[in-house]
């Protein structure tokens, strides 16, 4: 079902106000994108519409698709924080304290829409906010369970193929760092989020397709991808 903010993730249920991304947080996806490492955090924003939950699909707009050619979608998995509570100008040192715990998204991107948007020097809210364009799950864990969130193996595969493989460990910026960078600016709120970025190995996704972002500690998301009715 989708869900317009409430989102229930394994057996926690969540209610963000937003969903804060990072952009280009590895060094080999910055290259793959054309860019270089960025000297600072590069945010942006999805909107709650976005999400769904495990074993749910994702649905392939029918504005993007015809018969002959597929207006590109991708997958990108990442690393997500969840908030425990509001906070604003936390340090890096005080950082951990507000973390309820980590689970994976799935920032599904229409590529194209996005390369547009660039080119017009346009923000990317269109390509990365569709409806469906959040999957979150299978479940959170706490901060305990995973110990260094830098330390992670992070894969995603389409139909079965490996398509993304890398590790936490090679984030540009650390999860302290963006919590004490974001509430410089921004208040987060309860059950806010975080994703930390995604490694390379950005590739399209199309209608049938199955897709599995794993991370270890927490588990494997799975999301089919339907044509939109």
């Amino acid at each position: 079902m989708l869900t317009i903010s409430m989102i229930t993730i394994g057996k926690v249920t969540i209610n963000p106000t937003k969903i804060i991304c990072l952009g280009r947080n590895y060094l080999e996806h910055a290259k793959e994108s054309g860019s270089d490492a960025p000297k600072e955090p590069v945010l942006f924003v999805k909107t709650p519409n976005t999400l769904i939950g495990d074993g749910e699909s994702i649905i392939y707009p029918k504005a993007l698709y015809n018969k002959r050619t597929l207006n590109r979608v991708d997958h990108e998995v990442e690393l997500a924080v969840i908030l425990k509570e509001k906070c604003k100008k936390v340090s890096e040192e005080d950082a951990y304290d507000y973390i309820a715990g980590y689970t994976i998204f799935n920032d599904i991107t229409a590529r194209k829409l996005q390369l547009k948007a660039i080119r017009k020097a346009h923000p990317w809210y269109l390509s990365k906010s569709l409806d469906t364009f959040g999957p979150i799950g299978p479940r959170v864990v706490t901060p305990k369970e995973i110990g260094d969130p830098h330390t992670l193996k992070i894969e995603l595969k389409v139909n079965g193929e490996v398509k993304q493989s890398s590790n936490t460990s090679l984030m540009l910026f650390k999860i302290p760092y963006l919590i004490a960078y974001i509430t410089r600016f921004i208040t987060l709120e309860k059950d806010d989020i975080i994703a930390t970025g995604t490694p390379s190995g950005i590739s399209p996704i199309k209608p049938g397709d199955q897709v599995e972002a794993s991370i270890e500690k927490i588990g494997t998301l799975k999301n089919p991808v339907i044509l939109e009715e």
